[in-house]
């Protein structure tokens, strides 16, 4: 069953504007990850303001080049815009460490061979799979659906942040403003739930010309102002 786009997606989708860059807190970033030269010399390069297409060029470069760590965390630094507790949360995810004694945990290979594994099955098998490796199999503690899908987004985004066959973020804001809209209520801690979510997206993308990653990108936008 089709489900009616609502007007205010159908007119930002009409739009097809870019997102505007913000700030982040990159002292606070420099402080959690002080123990990895590669990432800290990613945040040195990093400009005063991140947007979609800035950190898919360095989230893809980094990875290209074998760096998982600074590759994921400048998608989680567009993740957590400016709220202040992204680089704690993102030390504990590393280390699988939680509290202040994570500044001192070391980061764990076997997250960021977890991490690299995720993105390789979404660019093979698709977003469904993706998912679900990295809400199963491929679970980190303290990493849930609303951030690995960010990680996921941007390690698909080959073509560019409208890449069709890119996986489109799933977190509270947008299954909030989908909930708010009367369109559908989703989890965003089950695979079938995003599956539902990406044959919406098909469809909207469909009926309006625009890719699945778009339509998300609106529905983000309207639902963050970002």
């Amino acid at each position: 069953m089709t489900k009616n786009i609502p007007q205010p997606l159908i007119e930002r989708l009409a739009e097809n504007a870019e997102q505007t860059g913000f700030g982040w807190r990159r002292e606070a970033w420099q402080a959690a990850l002080h123990d990895d030269d590669a990432t800290l010399a990613l945040l040195d390069r990093l400009g005063e303001n991140v947007d979609r297409e800035t950190t898919r060029t360095v989230v893809l470069q980094e990875l290209s080049a074998g760096r998982v760590t600074p590759a994921f965390v400048a998608a989680m630094i567009w993740g957590y815009g400016m709220t202040g507790y992204g680089p704690a949360r993102v030390r504990w995810l590393l280390t699988g460490v939680r509290g202040r004694t994570s500044i001192t945990a070391p980061i764990r290979s076997d997250v960021l061979e977890k991490l690299a594994v995720g993105a390789q099955v979404t660019r093979e098998s698709g977003p469904i799979q993706g998912f679900r490796y990295m809400n199963n199999s491929g679970k980190i503690l303290y990493l849930g659906g609303p951030f690995f899908t960010k990680w996921l987004y941007f390690t698909t985004a080959v073509k560019g942040i409208a890449d069709p066959n890119a996986a489109p973020i799933l977190d509270a804001q947008v299954a909030g403003w989908l909930r708010a809209n009367h369109v559908e209520s989703l989890r965003v801690d089950k695979t079938p739930s995003y599956e539902n979510y990406l044959r919406l997206l098909k469809d909207w993308g469909n009926r309006s010309g625009r890719a699945p990653a778009q339509v998300e990108a609106a529905i983000f936008h309207l639902a963050t102002g970002r």
